[in-house]
Parts: C-alpha cells; sequence; structure tokens
C-alpha cells in the first residue's frame, strides 16, 4: 500500500477537496500522521472518539500560534475544564432540545418559503436560494434578532467566517470579534443591554444566556457575546453544509431521493448517514496540554493535534461499505460529526431538526430534481468545513 508523504499531506489546504484516499492510507499505514504543516492527525475512529473525550489532554484551539484572547471571549469550544463545565451547563440550559422543538413549525414554514419559488420555476442554485439563508436566519429569530435586521445579520456572519477568523481570529483591523468585527460585535452588544433592561425581556435565546444561572454562576455580557457568536458559526455555516451535503445526495442519486419520498420514516436516518459520509465538520484542530503517547506516537505539550473527523467516520474498522451510503446501519448515530464525549456540539439538536425538516420538506415538494448537466462538486474555501460551494440543479414540482 502507498505510503503518506509528511511533506505534501495537508488536510488543513483550504482550496482542496477533502482527501479521502489520503485519509484512508492514513487508517492502514499511519493512524497518528504528521501533517505538511507539522500537526499530528489522528486517523482511525476510536483514538478520534478517545481523543474527544480526553478534555484534559487536548484543548480546542484554530487560532494560531501568538493570538491570544480573554477568558471571556473564548468560544464554549476552547475553554478548558472546569471552567467549560460551567458555561456549558447554561448554554445548555438555554437552547434545551425541549425550547428547539418549538422552532420546527418556522423551520417549516421558512423552507417551504425558499422552495417554493424554485421549484416553480424549474431551477435553481441551491445554495445561494434556498440552503444559506435557512440556517442564519433560523440563528437569527432564535437570538432574537428582527426580522427587519435579518440581511445584515446574514452579511456580518458570512464575513466572520469567510474571514480571517476561522483561522487567526485576526483581521486587518484587529483581534478577535470586537477588534476585526466591531459592527457585528456592537450590534450583538446592544442586544444583551436591551435583554438585561427590559422589564419585559424578550423570550429569545439572548435572555436566556442573560438569566439563566447554575450553580451560582452567570455569564457576564462578553460572555453571552462569545457564546451567541459561537453558536451563530456553529449554527449557520454548519448546518449549511449539512443540508448542502443532504441536498447533493439527493440530485445525485434518485433511487435513494424516490425512496425517501415513499418512506419519509428514513428521513432522519438519512440525515445521521450525510452526517457520517460528508461530515460537515470534517476536523476539529486541538492543542495537546501534556505529553502523552498514541499508538506508539509521542505528542508534546504545545503540538497541534487534528482530529480526522472524516476519516473517523469512514473507518472500516467500525463501518461496514464506509463510503456508500446506507440506511441499514445498526446504529446510524455512531458517527462523530458533532464530535464526542462531554465536549460534544451543543447545537447538535437544532442542526439535525433544520436538516431534517429541510429534506422533508424537499421530498413533499420536489418530484424530481437533477445536478445541472455538467456541474462538480467543489467544497467551500473554509479549512474546517465541508459542504458544497455552489448546487445548481433542475427540478420540477411533485404531484399530489
Amino acid at each position: 500500500m502507498a505510503m503518506l508523504d509528511p511533506a505534501t499531506f495537508n488536510p488543513l489546504d483550504a482550496q482542496g477537496e477533502i482527501p479521502y484516499g489520503d485519509f484512508a492510507v492514513a487508517r492502514q499505514t499511519c493512524p497518528v500522521a504528521r501533517t505538511a504543516t507539522g500537526a499530528l492527525y489522528l486517523a482511525r475512529h476510536d483514538d478520534v472518539l478517545g481523543a474527544t473525550r480526553d478534555v484534559e489532554g487536548f484543548v480546542s484551539s484554530f487560532r494560531e500560534p501568538g493570538v491570544i484572547v480573554s477568558e471571556d471571549e473564548k468560544l464554549i469550544s476552547e475553554i478548558a475544564e472546569p471552567r467549560h463545565g460551567h458555561v456549558r451547563r447554561i448554554i445548555n440550559s438555554a437552547i434545551a432540545a425541549h425550547r428547539i422543538g418549538r422552532m420546527e413549525p418556522f423551520i417549516r414554514d421558512l423552507c417551504v418559503e425558499r422552495l417554493a419559488p424554485v421549484v416553480a420555476r424549474g431551477s435553481a442554485e441551491l445554495v445561494g436560494e434556498v440552503i444559506a439563508p435557512v440556517p442564519i436566519i433560523v440563528v437569527a429569530h432564535l437570538i432574537g434578532v428582527p426580522p427587519g435586521d435579518w440581511a445584515q445579520f446574514r452579511a456580518w456572519s458570512d464575513e466572520v467566517v469567510e474571514g480571517t477568523y476561522a483561522t487567526k481570529n485576526r483581521t486587518d483591523r484587529g483581534e478577535g470579534l470586537t477588534g476585526g468585527h466591531p459592527e457585528f460585535a456592537a450590534y450583538l452588544d446592544a442586544r444583551i443591554a436591551e435583554c438585561r433592561s427590559a422589564s419585559d425581556p424578550p423570550d429569545c435565546l439572548l435572555t436566556k444566556l442573560v438569566n439563566t444561572e447554575i450553580d451560582g454562576h452567570r455569564l457576564t455580557d462578553v460572555e453571552v457575546r462569545t457564546q451567541a457568536f459561537f453558536l451563530v458559526i456553529s449554527g449557520n455555516e454548519t448546518t449549511r453544509h449539512l443540508i448542502g451535503n443532504l441536498l447533493h445526495t439527493m440530485a445525485s442519486d434518485p433511487v435513494l431521493f424516490r425512496r425517501l419520498q415513499d418512506e419519509p420514516e428514513l428521513i432522519a436516518i438519512a440525515v445521521e448517514e450525510s452526517l457520517r459520509l460528508e461530515s460537515p465538520v470534517h476536523m476539529l484542530m486541538r492543542n495537546c496540554m501534556r505529553d502523552k503517547e498514541i499508538r506508539g506516537v509521542q505528542l508534546r505539550t504545545g503540538e497541534k493535534v487534528i482530529f480526522g473527523i472524516s476519516s473517523a467516520n469512514r473507518d472500516e474498522a467500525v463501518f461496514d461499505e464506509p463510503d456508500e451510503f446506507r440506511l441499514d446501519r445498526p446504529d446510524p448515530r455512531a458517527h462523530i460529526a458533532f464530535g464526542g464525549g462531554p465536549h460534544v456540539c451543543p447545537g447538535a439538536s437544532l442542526a439535525r431538526l433544520e436538516a431534517r425538516v429541510m429534506l422533508e420538506v424537499f421530498c413533499d415538494i420536489v418530484g424530481d430534481v437533477a445536478l445541472a448537466p455538467g456541474h462538480l462538486r467543489h467544497k467551500v474555501p473554509v479549512f474546517w468545513a465541508n459542504g458544497p460551494a455552489a448546487l445548481p440543479v433542475t427540478l420540477s414540482a411533485r404531484n399530489a
């Protein structure tokens, strides 16, 4: 079998496609692989899952060396224990699954609103016209952003993700959300101040983050802004790619699409299989916090370690026919697309809900769908993300 070349193996390449072939080689020959950036890559499912559970040994960091932010400005994924547990319990309480469930009618109406016009027209670029608007509008609605501000809110969110914040947290204007994107930060700060000062505060996520107290802990205004920002990123970018991957699969596989139309009870399973096969976040970046050894390879304190989510989710030792989209897997949620351990993504329930509802609506109102002639899938130019940059299709209405 071919061997990986550390000089060219670079899963952080934002412009390239996901190198599934290289991942398969890594799993078989060097499951803890050195990359061209110097970081170590964990390729196997058991190693990645075990590392996600080692919350003391690995701490999240997408930032470059030298970029330092205050404790209040650290995203929930970056906060070390025990403070992480305090902050996470507040966030979990604010976005509890039963509260998220109340969003379903709003999400369903929004999906119909975005899909119906393009179905009537017979063609669409689904990412721009349908897929991208839904998650950010859902997050904006959840946070309490007025409908008149949704367009600006989406523009700010896209600016942050597509800029350097995702890799460096540094822009030409400064560091962090406040320095690099002061207008977005000021907007969130104003909304938080309204929630604190209102005699009858709005029933929204910001109000819940402001008012929730767990074991004597409350979030400061800066912490509320920071964690709201994290939910914007995770709830917008990653859910967009989950839905994009799902609809790309539908447009590419008419037999599967027809089956889901005939058996809608399988739609939730299809969401899980898409999460496994085309993980929207195909890697997680971590700092190694203490010397350790994995499969005979020494990891040193301070080293960057990449958790290979996409590789782990196609591990032959765990999944039969790992490169195939299957609806009959014994445990559809055996994937680790949302991470694992106590730091699993807090927005997983909302992402699953949006993807399921979108696919249900798509199966209900679309009769046939196909990729536009000559279209080839290319992923978005965000190094940690995996979703179609564009999805041009032809489609027709489903007969009642």
